[in-house]
């Protein structure tokens, strides 16, 4: 319950630093590569505004997997959300992959994502 309380914390903070662009927040929550194609994609966004308004939000663990290295958890994320002021809510699901070092003190990092 609490790591997925904490995910649904950081799925709301990212969305914040997405809308404000705020690449030094981004790179705090994700992997270099993740970084790296969400920083392309901010770029190519360039100085055009973006509002998320996250309206509620639920997280599912959908599974761990342990490799070598690190931890592998795919959390599943749905809820609502309003993507311009003043209109209304939709649906969203999208599902987050979250990689954290076997060892060492980093915390879980955005590694990838998907559109559900």
């Amino acid at each position: 319950a609490g790591f997925l309380r904490h995910a649904k914390t950081n799925f709301i903070r990212m969305q914040a630093a997405w809308d404000r662009a705020d690449a030094n927040d981004i790179r705090e929550f994700t992997t270099p590569e993740m970084y790296g194609e969400l920083k392309m994609q901010l770029t190519e966004r360039g100085a055009a505004a973006n509002h998320t308004e996250v309206v509620s939000i639920e997280a599912e663990l959908l599974g761990i997997e342990t490799t070598q290295h690190e931890y592998l958890a795919s959390v599943r994320f749905h809820g609502m959300i309003r993507e311009a002021q003043n209109a209304p809510a939709e649906p969203f699901s999208e599902v987050w992959v979250l990689s954290k070092q076997v060892s060492g003190n980093q915390g879980w990092l955005l590694a990838g994502l998907q559109q559900a």
